[in-house]
């Protein structure tokens, strides 16, 4: 799985990083993405960077980084995505864009929550909990979207 920024930050914060551990075993970030994640004294900074010295969180640049107007970290992990012919873990409806027309797997943030859920790595209370926290911590969802999230949970 390569990961951009926010969803490892978002996970961070929520104190939930291992759980995506937990889901994929091994995450790839390229290097602008480390730039943007280990940054002193912002949350998570401690846990992503013990990740990375341990191996749970592996730096592997793209071979070949081609310009999709976009920041660092997600144009980087876009292009390392499809050539590793890997999911694509990313938030960014623009970068999604991008990534769906490249034909790359990607999965959002709630996406991870709902799939922990349904692998019962989590169960319902804490899958709202986590949407919940995401959302007050600054997280967009359309309440049409969360309406819908909050649903799909209760349906597991």
């Amino acid at each position: 799985m390569i990961s951009n920024s926010t969803p490892l930050i978002c996970l961070a914060k929520l104190n939930k990083l291992e759980l995506l551990i937990k889901l994929f075993k091994q995450i790839i970030i390229p290097e602008a993405v480390k730039e943007e994640v280990l940054i002193e004294g912002k949350p998570g900074y401690s846990i992503l960077n013990e990740y990375i010295i341990w191996g749970l969180i592996k730096i592997e640049n793209p071979k070949n980084n081609l310009d999709f107007g976009i920041g660092a970290g997600e144009n980087a992990a876009i292009n390392l995505a499809k050539e590793k012919k890997d999911k694509l873990l990313i938030d960014d409806s623009f970068a999604i864009k991008i990534a769906q027309s490249l034909d790359i797997d990607y999965i959002r943030t709630t996406g991870v929550i709902l799939l922990l859920l349904k692998k019962k790595i989590i169960d319902k209370k804490t899958a709202k909990e986590m949407i919940y926290a995401l959302v007050e911590d600054g997280y967009y969802i359309s309440p049409k979207i969360l309406s819908g999230l909050i649903k799909n949970i209760e349906s597991f």
